[in-house]
């Protein structure tokens, strides 16, 4: 499927459909009041009628318009003309998806106008919450040597303008739209694989096709258990002793062309490919969603994917800590003492309690790129997912202007996250009587203990955890979302403004 731009009179566009938009109190928007006074009225007409209101997601469809060259004419509700929100206008994109999935088209023309997001840069914003919510409202699981999935028949679909100044402004959003779009769809393939095909050596093998990918930007190296050992990194080796698959740490680096900054980025990830608890065992319930534990990692990997589409002119290491928890005769228990790559040593209290041993030790190996910024990914808590639900990441850092960053990404790409404290009363829910920490709290705020505990191996970089362990994937054969990879994909592009 193809998008453009363009900037052209809509009653002579030879077209299957033009949507235009309409407002409450039977408003209708610019472009839907040229197509009305192209049709002498025909338009207006219907909407006298009360077949649409304008109300938020209401559809019309118009056959045969007189002086129109289109074969259709779609009227979709957008509610107040005031203040449309970010979330009202992927509603009523994927409100339009929906209709044209029922009716036969395959290039379609959306012409949305004067809509108020009440931020900078409207234009921008249109197109690309259009093309995100219009691609991603397309997506489909891919089923298991299934190739004969079919998709609707668009081919083409372009958003036109009236004023020639807001194609150029449309062109850029188009082009990080795209970008965006190919690293979340890439992070939700990878997630959504069942864990016998993607265990850890099938996610470093996907890191390493990168190269193949992008040659100019991206190096991948990878790290087996045979140098893990010797790096000392104890905590990440242990989690994968029960498991017959080995870990691989897959390290990505990326290098854009022009680079504006002298701050290094990194991302690491969590990437339990499957966790079953490991000798603290999970109950059988929805166990089988634990293949999305590794989602982390995949969040990592289409960030880097969406960097390399653009060639930001940034410095981005990402990390993709590939680990499978199973229990078994090997599998580390309840009582160990594992010495960490850091060199301090954490007492086992819960092998359920993998995700940060594995975090630990990656966020120890990150130093030797000397990082201004890191940022973890991880599903690491069910405490998480208690205190913030299924559609709110939380936040954890050590640095205000990091947060800052994050919450203004977040607005503005409203995938929301919540800041949760790291106070230094959690200290003592870590306390070990025989080792520096113990790997688990009390069994109260689990995700702030889970956090305070990653917060030890940070102490040389401008840190934050993300705990997407409630909105990286949606239960019931949904899938994953792919989230927070639009969020951080635009607190990279903040780093690099106008480009």
């Amino acid at each position: 499927m193809k998008f453009l731009i363009k900037n052209d009179h809509l009653d002579k566009e030879e077209t299957d459909c033009i949507i235009v938009n309409v407002f409450e109190s039977y408003k209708l928007s610019s472009s839907a009041n040229y197509l009305d006074e192209c049709s002498k009225g025909y338009i207006r007409s219907f909407i006298k009628l009360g077949d649409i209101k304008g109300q938020v997601g209401e559809i019309l469809v118009l056959y045969d318009v007189p002086n129109i060259f289109s074969k259709r004419i779609l009227l979709v509700g957008c509610g107040k003309k005031e203040i449309i929100t970010r979330s009202v206008l992927k509603k009523i994109f994927k409100k339009t998806i929906k209709m044209i999935k029922k009716i036969s088209v395959k290039n379609v023309i959306y012409s949305f106008t004067d809509l108020n997001l009440n931020v900078k840069n409207n234009i921008y914003w249109i197109v690309r919450c259009g093309i995100l919510s219009i691609q991603q409202s397309l997506y489909k699981i891919v089923k298991i040597n299934n190739s004969n999935q079919k998709n609707i028949n668009l081919e083409l679909i372009k958003f036109n303008f009236f004023e020639k100044k807001d194609v150029l402004i449309a062109e850029t959003a188009l082009k990080h739209a795209l970008a965006i779009n190919l690293g979340i769809t890439s992070a939700k393939n990878i997630s959504n694989l069942p864990p016998n095909i993607c265990d850890p050596l099938y996610l470093s093998n996907e890191a390493k096709k990168l190269v193949l990918k992008y040659p100019k930007n991206i190096t991948v190296e990878i790290i087996g258990i045979e140098e893990m050992k010797k790096l000392g990194m104890n905590a990440y080796l242990s989690v994968s002793q029960g498991s017959k698959n080995k870990p691989f740490m897959s390290v990505i680096k990326y290098s854009g062309d022009n680079i504006i900054s002298n701050k290094t980025i990194a991302f690491v990830g969590k990437g339990l490919t499957f966790d079953s608890g490991g000798i603290s065992i999970k109950p059988a319930m929805n166990m089988h969603e634990m293949k999305y534990d590794m989602c982390g990692a995949a969040a990592v990997y289409g960030i880097l994917i969406m960097a390399a589409e653009l060639c930001l002119p940034l410095t981005i290491i990402g990390i993709l800590s590939g680990c499978e928890n199973m229990p078994g005769g090997h599998a580390f228990r309840p009582g160990d003492v594992l010495t960490t790559m850091s060199g301090k040593t954490v007492e086992i209290l819960n092998t359920d309690a993998e995700g940060r041993l594995v975090l630990c030790d990656s966020l120890t190996y990150v130093e030797r790129f000397s990082p201004n910024i890191v940022i973890d990914i991880a599903t690491l808590t069910g405490a998480c997912v208690t205190a913030l639900g299924e559609s709110v990441s939380g936040l954890f850092t050590n640095n205000e202007d990091l947060s800052n960053e994050l919450y203004c990404a977040s607005k503005e790409t409203n995938d929301k996250i919540w800041r949760l404290p790291l106070f230094q009363e959690y200290e003592k829910d870590l306390y070990s009587s025989i080792a520096d920490l113990s790997n688990t709290g009390k069994g109260k705020a689990g995700a702030i203990t889970a956090a305070y505990f990653l917060s030890y191996f940070t102490k040389k970089y401008s840190w934050a955890h993300l705990d997407i362990a409630g909105t990286a994937w949606k239960s019931n054969n949904k899938g994953a979302t792919g989230r927070p990879v639009e969020l951080l994909s635009q607190f990279l592009l903040n780093q690099v403004k106008n480009y």
